[in-house]
């Protein structure tokens, strides 16, 4: 039972160091390529939030030597540990070896060497490195170092956490005495500091549970209860009332990750109760305890689980948005294809429409041309009253020459009502005999064709001279009673509608 226990407390979830609340910087928010990125993965997928910061170095958003810090903290602090070194196919305790030479490196860089906040989290890292390598004289030194550079920024509960690592690895050296006396200093310290909020409850957890590892090593089985008792009420405090223990410092964790903190600190106070129960024979306490070890070692598992799925869903949420934003691009591009080729064919129809256009104009200005033409000599003809005879003596051509002359003068055709019927009232001749006139006289077929030709001379005269009429107007001031009429007649006879030809004319 203690032996599972122990193996639920490593498959619980945080580390003591500041693997789950570094501290970070701000970065561009429109790239999947930045520290944030690669920080919410690397517990359960280190390799690629290798990837990450690799790719984040690249496109610019971390320096080589930031990189570098977060490469240390994956190497040191994902929870797969001695998996990670398979998957990079390393030997074993390879990666912790190389957070270790990492963090040397950093603390000569000049941006560390320059900055005490950098010092603080790469000597953390190199502390919690050391602890894990089991290489207790690198710990003491580094734990040594964190609390002077703690004390030069001010930091006394800083301090006094890393106390606590100095005091267990003098214990673990041999040294027990003073180890011991510096872990109930800090101890006392800490739990009489006020106010006393979420660093200083983080700070005293740690150095209960360094005291009851150095209990556990030296058999002191009695006393290991209180101190995991201590530990048990002050997380049941936290949980209960969160909002007084917040102080925004960056080893407090965000709300949703409070409970998987109290949790874990939980499940490590029981385990030291259960184990200091079994060595002390107290079987009906150790199975309590146990029973409450395993409802939380449950709930750890079903948050791990619920965890895992989170992180797979949003690696397959951030794939789903790739593929979608590359089917937007091609449909974008596809998009992009068809609107030009409709723009090409849009530009190729309306050169197509101009080009026809300007055809017809210039056919319409020269029909306009012939019309004046014809007009200029139809005036001079009625002018000089010359037709196609020469015969003054003969009277059908006289009377021909006196009815057409009195149509011309006084604008009989002009007047919509203008027929044979009044011609033959007007001139007191037969329809026969009219009609018989103007087919062997005049250029027309008939009386009806003869006057619309004079009619259409005279629209075409106002239609250029007046350009202020509509064709309406133009219509009946031409002695037409319709005007779609006189629009058609004007096509037939003309070649082009009204319109067209007062707009060939440039009116």
């Amino acid at each position: 039972m203690i032996s599972t226990a122990a193996v639920a407390l490593m498959l619980a979830g945080c580390t003591d160091g500041t693997g789950g609340n570094a501290k970070t910087v701000a970065q561009p928010q429109d790239t999947t390529y930045t520290q944030q990125a690669a920080m919410k993965v690397y517990d359960y997928d280190p390799v690629r939030a290798l990837r990450i910061i690799d790719s984040a170095v690249i496109v610019g958003n971390l320096s080589d030597w930031w990189a570098e810090k977060n490469r240390m903290r994956i190497y040191s602090q994902t929870r797969l540990d001695e998996k990670f070194d398979s998957l990079m196919n390393w030997k074993a305790g390879a990666r912790l070896d190389s957070a270790k030479a990492i963090g040397e490196r950093l603390l000569k860089h000049d941006s560390i060497r320059n900055s005490l906040t950098g010092q603080q989290d790469v000597l953390e890292m190199l502390a919690y490195t050391a602890r894990q390598q089991q290489d207790t004289t690198a710990w003491l030194q580094r734990s040594r170092q964190l609390v002077e550079v703690c004390r030069r920024q001010g930091a006394e509960t800083e301090a006094l956490r890393n106390e606590a690592e100095v005091g267990a690895a003098l214990c673990r050296l041999g040294q027990p005495a003073e180890g011991m006396a510096k872990l109930d200093s800090v101890i006392d310290k800490l739990q009489l500091g006020e106010p006393f909020r979420f660093n200083e409850l983080d700070a005293l957890v740690i150095a209960l549970k360094r005291k009851i590892g150095v209990m556990t090593a030296i058999g002191q089985s009695a006393e290991i209860l209180p101190l995991a008792r201590r530990i048990v009420t002050v997380l049941d405090d936290y949980e209960k009332h969160p909002d007084r223990y917040h102080d925004g410092t960056y080893r407090e964790p965000p709300a949703d990750k409070r409970e998987d903190y109290i949790r874990f600190y939980r499940t490590q106070a029981e385990n030291f109760i259960a184990t200091a129960y079994a060595d002390l024979g107290k079987t009906g306490d150790m199975n309590a305890t146990f029973g409450r070890l395993e409802n939380i070692i449950i709930d750890a598992e079903a948050r791990e689980h619920q965890a895992r799925y989170r992180a797979l869903e949003q690696k397959m949420q951030s794939e789903r948005q790739r593929l979608e934003m590359e089917t937007q691009a091609q449909r974008n591009l596809y998009f992009a294809i068809i609107v030009c080729i409709l723009l090409a064919v849009a530009l190729a129809a309306l050169a197509w429409y101009f080009r026809q256009m300007r055809i017809v104009r210039q056919k319409n200005r020269a029909l306009v041309q012939q019309i004046d033409e014809a007009l200029r000599y139809k005036e001079l003809f009625h002018e000089g009253n010359t037709h196609a005879i020469d015969t003054a003596a003969d009277s059908d051509a006289e009377t021909f020459d006196q009815i057409h002359d009195t149509i011309i003068r006084e604008g009989l055709y002009l007047n919509p009502s203008c027929d044979r019927q009044m011609l033959t009232d007007r001139f007191g001749l037969t329809k026969e005999r009219l009609g018989s006139l103007f087919v062997q006289y005049s250029d027309a077929k008939n009386i009806s064709a003869f006057i619309n030709g004079l009619r259409l001379a005279h629209a075409a005269h106002l239609l250029t001279t007046q350009p202020d009429l509509d064709i309406r107007e133009v219509a009946s001031a031409s002695g037409f009673g319709s005007h779609q009429y006189f629009s058609t007649c004007f096509k037939q006879r003309f070649g082009l509608s009204p319109t067209d030809y007062r707009a060939a004319k440039g009116l």
